[in-house]
């Protein structure tokens, strides 16, 4: 994805994918509970500091990469002056400026369903590993039924429908990577951090969409882009009912992470 599409989102991206209080630091907790103490950790996609902020208060020494110059300076301006900051670099996760065996964890989140080349980026990160190093891979869970994960899953099958591209440049999904990753002779392990609620609108899920909040509305021209968006209502209204009710719906956060031995 071109790099001037993160600099867009970049004053609102930490504000729409926050965690509820004490989460973060539930997060951070959990990296100090699988990677030693005063390890090197590279994070791919470290934007505005969603997850590194909670790690440099820490004391983690750490490298970030990632597309946009504009999502690593909102980092850079929210580091306090009593913590060591990171060394930023611009560049591709396909292509790591970086030396080989230079880091004892990686970090992602939210960052491989992105990437078209996922299979290089994920050689990549092996090569930028130590022996034994560990490749730590973080999402957001939510039932895949709920509303809002429906809503997404139909905003994809709408615009894929009129010929434009979503955020998924490859048809990779978590089991592709952790298949993948296991044929690299990776051991995996998996862990769930934290529980959370939220309480939504049908109307305000869609206009997450509507404002380009998620990814997978920033490549959607200008040109039919309403018109997706009304198709979506209908469907929405068909599904639920009125766009004004509510769902409560369980949230919480999972690392997968794997170690090569």
């Amino acid at each position: 994805m071109h790099p001037a599409t993160f600099d867009q989102a970049a004053d609102h991206y930490n504000a729409t994918r926050g965690f509820p209080p004490g989460i973060a630091e539930l997060v951070a907790g959990s990296v100090a509970e699988i990677v030693e103490p005063g390890a090197r950790i590279l994070e791919i996609g470290i934007g505005a500091g969603r997850i590194a902020r909670p790690l440099l208060a820490r004391g983690f020494r750490m490298t970030g990469i990632d597309l946009s110059q504009n999502m690593m300076r909102r980092l850079l301006e929210a580091i306090p002056p009593t913590v060591i900051r990171p060394l930023l670099v611009e560049a591709d996760a396909v292509r790591l400026p970086l030396a080989s065996g230079a880091f004892d964890a990686v970090i992602a989140v939210h960052v491989f369903h992105l990437i078209a080349d996922w299979r290089q980026a994920l050689a990549e990160v092996k090569r930028s590993l130590k022996p034994l190093g560990v490749l730590l891979i973080g999402y957001d869970w939510r039932p895949p039924d709920s509303p809002g994960a429906r809503i997404l899953s139909k905003w994809r099958e709408i615009i894929q429908t009129h010929g434009a591209e979503g955020d998924r440049p490859s048809a990779q999904d978590m089991d592709d990577l952790t298949a993948a990753l296991i044929d690299m002779g990776a051991a995996a392990q998996e862990r769930a951090i934290g529980e959370w609620t939220t309480t939504r609108t049908l109307a305000r899920h869609i206009e997450s969409i509507e404002h380009r909040t998620w990814s997978t509305a920033w490549r959607v021209p200008e040109s039919f882009f309403p018109r997706c968006l009304a198709e979506l209502r209908d469907w929405a209204t068909r599904e639920y009912g009125s766009l004004e009710r509510e769902f409560t719906v369980p949230h919480k956060f999972v690392w997968q992470w794997f170690r090569w031995r």
